[in-house]
């Protein structure tokens, strides 16, 4: 039992540097903030009433539509708070104004008849961050602490380790949850029957055409989806799973990108909370610094 919990505490609780929760942050909200920066809800107010079907949430909020210039002001706030979240300035209010006007933001156009589930993974990891110290390095907080008391150096801690085993906890569950539903849904059907070819004939390009001439390729590409799909879970705990299962996961959602044009951008970039910054700035910085010294070395043997 002691062993158990010893593994529970180091699976969330590992004590690593700040930099890796940092640079997370710094990447999560830079690339949604301007992932999100042509974003426009106000048309949203002139849907006539009649088309409003209130998510739960939004149903148990109560929370309406809001006229042109409110919602104007809310994805102004929300796109601002975004960006300091990105630069670590007031990180504890900017990354909480980011995830609780993000709900709002996001989950508006899901109350028109049509729920999409691409934004989602965006909230939820907002919410992880705003709970976290993401803004103990590389922030503006951060600079100013150190230049109002001269802080040490935030040493290693269990703080900067769990928010992004959440993320990635997320993640998978997100995945695991998709292939299972395939296979309650339709079982075995889905990989063996024609099922991936119908899923591709709407969609009029060559790759798409090509693929759907060939029923074993069709096959191969539904049982690869179902078991990198229900085997995602495994990458939170073995090494030989995140360098396989993760990848594919990402070249499976660009293949959909590129073979059916649907959007899957959010989670493409929330993928970078399964790599290791810390390790790689730290192993990029090595590798720089003893390419300089090897180019400012003296040489031996020239002339004197």
């Amino acid at each position: 039992m002691t062993r158990l919990r010893d593994a529970w505490e180091r699976f969330w609780f590992e004590p690593v540097s700040p930099m890796n929760l940092a640079t997370c942050r710094i990447l999560f909200f830079g690339s949604f903030a301007l992932w999100y920066r042509a974003l426009d809800l106000r048309p949203w107010a002139g849907v006539d009433e009649v088309f409003w079907m209130p998510v739960s949430y939004f149903e148990h909020l109560r929370l309406g539509v809001g006229s042109p210039a409110q919602l104007g002001w809310i994805q102004a706030v929300w796109k601002g708070a975004m960006w300091c979240s990105c630069l670590g300035l007031a990180t504890r209010a900017s990354t909480a104004l980011s995830a609780i006007l993000g709900f709002y933001v996001l989950g508006l156009p899901n109350n028109f008849g049509k729920t999409h589930h691409f934004d989602t993974v965006v909230v939820l990891i907002s919410a992880i961050l705003a709970l976290s110290r993401c803004g103990d390095a590389w922030s503006v907080d951060r600079l100013f602490a150190r230049w109002r008391t001269r802080a040490p150096r935030v040493a290693p801690q269990g703080e900067y380790s769990w928010p992004v085993r959440l993320a990635q906890v997320l993640m998978a569950l997100i995945f695991f949850g998709a292939g299972i539903s395939k296979l309650r849904h339709a079982g075995l059907a889905w990989i063996f029957s024609e099922n991936m070819a119908m899923i591709f004939l709407p969609f009029s390009n060559s790759w798409a055409e090509g693929i759907v001439q060939l029923p074993w390729l069709c096959h191969l590409l539904a049982a690869g989806t179902i078991a990198i799909e229900t085997g995602a879970p495994l990458a939170l705990f073995y090494r030989w799973a995140r360098w396989t299962i993760i990848p594919s996961l990402w070249v499976m959602q660009v293949g959909i990108l590129l073979l059916m044009n649907i959007k899957f951008q959010p989670y493409l970039i929330c993928y970078l909370f399964w790599v290791r910054w810390d390790w790689l700035l730290e192993r990029t910085g090595a590798a720089l610094r003893s390419a300089r010294r090897v180019a400012v070395a003296p040489q031996s043997g020239g002339d004197r």
